[in-house]
């Protein structure tokens, strides 16, 4: 018998294009008319300059245009990088990591809406190194700067309607044409799994995972 779990990892989410960031502690990114709520988790990518500004977070919302951001395990300030004020990037409700370490494969399901016109990747890792890891365990920041202590990288899926390959630094993207598609991934052992915007000005996406052990 199959030993599987169900999960989503969007639902119907709608990125929204970052406008700026500031280079303090905490920073405080703007998007006019955002719709976040303080203690929301968002997911920012391809932030500019004040790269700190990118990775997961949780935020306090400042104004109907401008939130702070917090670190996702322990709530503290994030301050910037100190290389100036940030642009450009998309920020969107976090995607849920999912541990996938007790199974072998992963299915997903992908539905987007509104004419989407952008570019997700499936991101995988190993987990931070034991000397690295922190109280929130070893799950890397996804979306922030992928470095020794930030280890993970973007992973090849298969098109169950092609069979094509959809490399990972390719990601799954459309442009202004809604997709409905299923992949397999191969996880190969990968013990974090998860999916990053990097590109987007249009349409929503929903993503929903099966983890599976074949009998």
């Amino acid at each position: 018998m199959k030993d599987y779990k169900e999960y989503t990892i969007w639902d119907a989410v709608t990125p929204q294009a970052v406008t700026s960031s500031t280079d303090a502690t905490p920073i405080v990114v703007t998007k006019a008319s955002h719709g976040y709520s303080t203690g929301d988790k968002v997911m920012i990518n391809g932030h500019t300059t004040n790269i700190a500004a990118n990775g997961l977070f949780k935020i306090t919302v400042l104004s109907a245009n401008t939130f702070s951001l917090q670190d996702i395990n322990t709530a503290a300030n994030v301050a910037g990088s100190g290389a100036g004020a940030g642009s450009s990037g998309v920020v969107v409700l976090a995607p849920k990591v999912l541990f996938v370490g007790d199974h072998f494969n992963v299915m997903l399901s992908v539905m987007t809406s509104g004419s989407f016109n952008g570019t997700f990747k499936i991101a995988g890792s190993l987990g931070e190194l034991s000397s690295d890891a922190t109280s929130h365990g070893d799950t890397p920041n996804f979306g922030a700067t992928v470095s020794k202590s930030n280890p993970y990288s973007f992973i090849q899926i298969i098109n169950l309607d092609t069979a094509a390959a959809v490399n990972g630094a390719t990601g799954v993207t459309s442009a202004g044409t809604d997709l409905q598609n299923t992949y397999e991934v191969n996880i190969n052992g990968m013990k974090y799994l998860t999916a990053v915007f990097t590109a987007w000005t249009a349409g929503a996406v929903t993503v929903r995972a099966q983890l599976f052990n074949n009998a």
